[in-house]
């Protein structure tokens, strides 16, 4: 009885043993291709992006200039000129013109407006054109 135990005590080994071989065997023949693979992970970066309620009155230029975007002014391309005869029409122009420029410059770095260069029908060089961007604005009646 003790002989059939030791003899199958060895077939186990033997059988062990080549299966450890068959894996050597394996191995060997990876190193002898010198090709070594390696995985790396790299994160994925989401950007949330979360609405920005900006409040303006409409008794600002600024609140003036956006009700005309609402309205579907800036639907065509504008310049600086068309956007202050359009206030001086509508008589909500301020004092001094000089700021129509600047605000249609901060409309166009918070995305209510886009602005691109035109070239001039008369004369030479370019003027800059602004023109409304899919952006939502909402009104808020106060009282």
């Amino acid at each position: 009885m003790e002989l059939e135990r030791i003899a199958e005590k060895i077939k186990e080994l033997e059988l062990k043993i080549e299966n450890l071989e068959c894996r050597l065997d394996s191995l060997e023949k990876v190193v002898r291709k010198d090709e070594i693979r390696v995985s790396i992970e790299v994160p994925r970066i989401i950007l949330e992006k979360k609405p920005l309620d900006i409040r303006i009155s409409e008794d600002e230029l600024l609140g003036r200039i956006i009700m005309l975007a609402k309205e579907g002014f800036f639907d065509e391309e504008k310049t600086a000129g068309d956007v202050a005869n359009e206030l001086m029409r509508r008589c909500w122009h301020p004092k001094d013109l000089q700021h129509v420029r600047p605000i249609l410059e901060q409309l166009t770095a918070i995305g209510v407006l886009e602005r691109s260069k035109k070239k001039r029908k008369k004369g030479k060089g370019v003027k800059w054109v602004y023109r409304k961007k899919d952006i939502k604005i909402f009104e808020q009646s106060l009282g």
